[in-house]
């Protein structure tokens, strides 16, 4: 706290209450560098305010950029609980432990309120979400799995709503017989209902409903003598019969369980987690928390973030190890889930069985991760030798421009921390300055908003890579000279392939590394750690540049097809869009069907501005 009047901040903290609450410690900026909760707000910040350590490894440097502190009062334990986590994600303070898979969980919605049901991937619950849930589940590729099987074996649509509406004969997908055609009505709807009702049970598990039902069709068609469908009927009975086997039963009768265990290393931590849903283990979890934190505080933290709101709460919780909000915990999850909620430490038979199935793995996690770290540890190691840099670059941002002859020309950047991309840190640029085909001011321009919007924020990457070779990054190094980047907190460098015209190596797949310095670039061995990093963090830039490109083009394309039209704005615009789906459905709709959307005026304005030749 060099710099910082601690008398002022102890008379500031004697006047923060003695109940329950959450307080956030500042740096000088005004960032926040932790939050805590405490049932004794002044008490606990007190402490942070006193000489020595509370053992934390991390504590020393906390109290030494510590500034300022606040707090919110609440009325109870459980209150400060859910703040705390809320201000934990909201902040994403430094020293705090963090869960950073934020994202919602897949779903799968089978559309029961429509006419004509499908299984569609939805994320969290939500608005229009009008439909059967089923989920979350544990991960993205055992969902796309589990909706694979229904897309194979139960002839549902696939199409979306307005595909349906416009379409006037069968697609492949009836053809192959994966759908019953109802878009060119080619079934009753109770022969429609009846896979629906199939689906439903499948994705519920209820395989002593399904296979009995499917095998007397079975049977019903082989007594008709309609033997091709009897045997499409056996192929499905055995594929779901295979999928069913295939999920192992945890034990007979179970109901919803999630099992927590930790395995903590130096300053890292594995958490795996076991779900249990219906008695089956489905695909278990797996996350790294960094902290030196003992293993039960980890977990501690770690269970708040974990069960946030759209997150689905068995009904018991099953741990390692005790934590000190486990009553908490209870009361919050119970509250969430509307019944009772049990979240136990000590357990027996199978359950115990699971939990060291669970440690086991956390520990095999634990030690796998180790060794990835120590593969990039060296790759970042090994580029600060190369290019001769002053610290090693954790934190690595990449900008690249794509263009279509000077048309729809769009910046990317991409950012890998430690090794690993961080889908928060990728941003897309639009080209404020730049008219035409000029890539080099491309690059000055979006270099130059990104390192002035860093200085003021205090967000800058250790190193910047600008895909290309000298004069690229000749413009970088302009961009930064003009904000007052300081070299020694971000250096810039050029990343290019080698050119065979210039370079004999190019053949072999060699990249250079162009230096602020000048000189001749380092060439980087492609097999080399650090030439497969940095190549990976170009590729990443390019393929987002491109993604963006395309999706400009993309809204482009469907503006000028309809922004001319007399009483069509952004409103009508996106209402024609959902009916019809494309600026081809668009164009093959009847007047009527477009009546259906817009005013008979602008519908027949619209007919005729789409007819023209072009």
């Amino acid at each position: 706290m060099k710099g910082v009047d601690r008398a002022a901040l102890r008379e500031k903290v004697a006047l923060f209450p003695t109940g329950p609450g959450v307080y956030t410690l500042l740096d000088a900026r005004g960032r926040v560098l932790y939050v805590g909760k405490a049932k004794n707000l002044r008490a606990r910040v007190r402490s942070y305010l006193r000489e020595g350590d509370d053992g934390r490894r991390f504590y020393r440097h906390l109290v030494a950029a510590l500034a300022d502190v606040e707090c919110f009062a609440t009325d109870t334990e459980k209150e400060a609980l859910l703040l705390e986590h809320t201000l934990i994600q909201r902040h994403a303070p430094r020293w705090n432990v963090k869960l950073t898979d934020d994202k919602s969980y897949l779903m799968i919605e089978v559309t029961t309120h429509g006419e004509w049901p499908r299984a569609r991937l939805v994320r969290a619950r939500g608005r229009g979400k009008r439909g059967t849930v089923f989920g979350p589940y544990a991960s993205a590729r055992a969902v796309r799995e589990t909706l694979r099987h229904v897309k194979r074996w139960f002839p549902l649509r696939t199409c979306s709503d307005a595909e349906l509406r416009q379409r006037t004969r069968p697609c492949i997908e009836y053809e192959m017989g994966r759908c019953l055609g109802p878009c060119v009505r080619l079934c009753s709807r109770e022969d429609y209902d009846a896979v629906v009702q199939e689906v439903l049970l499948f994705l519920q598990g209820k395989n002593d409903t399904l296979l009995p039902r499917l095998e007397a069709r079975m049977r019903e068609h082989s007594a008709a003598l309609r033997f091709e469908q009897a045997a499409r009927l056996r192929d499905q009975i055995q594929a779901i019969a295979r999928t069913l086997e295939g999920q192992r039963v945890a034990r007979e009768g179970a109901g919803d369980q999630d099992l927590f265990a930790v395995a903590a290393g130096e300053g890292v931590a594995a958490v795996l987690v076991l779900h249990v849903r219906s008695g089956q283990l489905t695909e278990p979890s797996s996350y790294e928390l960094r902290g030196d934190l003992p293993p039960a505080e980890l977990l501690n933290a770690f269970l708040g973030q974990f069960y946030r709101p759209q997150r689905y709460v068995p009904r018991e919780v099953i741990l390692d190890r005790d934590v000190s909000d486990r009553a908490l915990f209870e009361e919050v999850l119970s509250e969430r889930r509307g019944a009772q909620v049990a979240v136990k430490v000590q357990v027996r038979g199978e359950r115990r069985a699971l939990l060291e199935l669970a440690r086991k793995n956390a520990a095999l996690l634990l030690s796998t991760g180790e060794e990835k770290r120590r593969v990039v540890d060296e790759a970042l190691s090994g580029l600060q030798r190369l290019l001769g840099l002053r610290r090693r670059p954790r934190r690595i941002e990449c900008f690249d421009v794509s263009t279509l002859q000077g048309a729809f020309t769009v910046a990317a950047q991409v950012r890998f921390e430690d090794g690993e991309p961080v889908p928060q840190g990728y941003r897309t640029y639009k080209l404020r300055t730049v008219e035409g085909q000029d890539d080099f001011a491309a690059i000055e321009e979006v270099l130059e908003r990104r390192l002035a919007g860093g200085l003021e924020r205090g967000d800058l990457p250790d190193l910047v890579v600008v895909d290309g070779g000298a004069a690229q990054l000749g413009r970088a190094l302009s961009a930064a000279h003009r904000v007052g980047l300081p070299p020694q907190r971000t250096e810039l460098v050029g990343l290019a392939k080698a050119r065979p015209e210039e370079d004999p190596e190019a053949a072999r797949g060699y990249e250079r590394v162009h230096l602020p310095r000048g000189g001749a670039p380092v060439l980087l061995e492609p097999a080399s750690l650090e030439c497969r990093l940095l190549a990976r963090v170009r590729d990443a830039a390019h393929r987002a540049a491109v993604r963006a490109h395309r999706e400009l083009r993309r809204k482009s394309a469907l503006r000028s097809g309809l922004e001319e039209v007399p009483g069509v704005g952004p409103k009508r615009r996106s209402q024609l869009l959902k009916r019809f789906g494309s600026l081809k459905g668009i164009r093959a709709a009847s007047l009527a069907e477009l009546e259906e959307v817009v005013p008979a005026p602008v519908a027949r304005a619209l007919q005729d501005y789409l007819s023209r030749p072009r």
